[in-house]
């Protein structure tokens, strides 16, 4: 949440999709799905108490492949019922605003920050869903530590429909 005195005053949009992909190798016509795969982006329009909008584009972690698996094949739901909390890296879209970490180091070998960011969604049905962002400047895979975390952005989503099955 903002520090005291500090608002966010514009608009915020988020995407994600999860999809499961089979592999480029299968010469069967219906193969069953294969790998996960969760693509995530986000943009804070207005300001914030970082200073100004900024975008994002997510990496989410590599789960276990026995469960991406289970989850791609439909013989395990996804796990959370209604909520889904899934964790990645980060890359910056835009220029960065005033209060945006410099820290974030990147790997040798990649072009792909890892700091990492962790977000929250939950299916509501009609009582409104409801979302939240945690951005760190910290790179340890796991829970976020919250002395490494600078920016947060949660609540009731506006207009849009979030789908949990």
């Amino acid at each position: 949440m903002p520090p005291d005195g500090e608002e966010f005053t514009g608009p915020a949009t988020f995407a994600f999709s999860f999809s499961c992909e089979r592999s480029s190798r299968s010469t069967n016509l219906h193969p069953k799905p294969g790998r996960l795969r969760v693509q995530f982006s986000y943009h804070d329009q207005g300001s914030n108490p970082l200073g100004s909008s900024f975008g994002i584009q997510g990496i989410v972690d590599e789960i276990d492949p026995v469960l991406e698996s289970m989850i791609c094949i439909g013989d395990e739901p996804p796990p959370g019922g209604s909520e889904l909390i899934f964790m990645g890296r980060y890359r910056l879209l835009s220029s960065p605003p005033e209060g945006f970490t410099s820290t974030c180091p990147t790997r040798e070998t990649e072009t792909t920050p890892m700091c990492r960011f962790e977000v929250t969604v939950r299916d509501n049905d009609t009582n409104g869903d409801y979302f939240e962002i945690r951005l760190s400047s910290g790179t340890a895979l796991g829970e976020l530590d919250p002395l490494t975390v600078f920016y947060t952005r949660a609540g009731v989503l506006s207009s849009g429909n979030i789908t949990v099955d």
